[in-house]
């Protein structure tokens, strides 16, 4: 079930964000740094099941990331006619939490394309050049075809 993924995805997310705020409280326990287990877990599981392709077709962090502008666009469109200083702060605090949360997604993007890396069996599977990522980031080229001395 597609949405199931998208919670654990979504919870894995918000797990990471939670972990490194504690990073700078007092008590520090839970606090997370990083983790890469979960999208290792996911890149293996894909290529035990050979799903790579399904879920490349899913468009997984396109959808995220189309998610995250709209309701970016929302804010904007409530503060353009807003003079409410409360409603002002409490969309200056939203804006904030959508950045964090763009920038944890991003960062699963990346994790998760690192370890699909490992699981790959035949040049094939290597992109050749990325552009860009999902989530609007610049990305430089994850692998060639030409990689060795020329």
């Amino acid at each position: 079930d597609l949405s199931s993924g998208i919670n654990a995805e979504y919870g894995y997310v918000e797990q990471m964000m939670n972990g490194k705020e504690k990073i700078n409280k007092k008590n520090k326990l839970g606090a997370a740094f990083t983790d890469d287990g979960f999208s290792m877990g996911i890149a293996y599981i894909l290529k035990l099941l050979d799903q790579y392709s399904a879920f490349d077709s899913l468009h997984w962090f396109q959808s995220v990331n189309s998610k995250f502008n709209n309701e970016e666009k929302a804010v904007k469109e409530s503060r353009r006619g807003a003079s409410d200083v409360k409603l002002d702060q409490t969309n200056t605090l939203t804006m904030k939490r959508l950045d964090e949360y763009r920038q944890e997604f991003e960062l699963l993007y990346y994790s998760l394309s690192s370890a699909r890396i490992f699981f790959r069996t035949d040049v094939e599977d290597i992109p050749v050049e990325v552009e860009q990522t999902p989530l609007g980031g610049n990305a430089t080229p994850a692998a060639s075809s030409n990689a060795g001395p020329a």
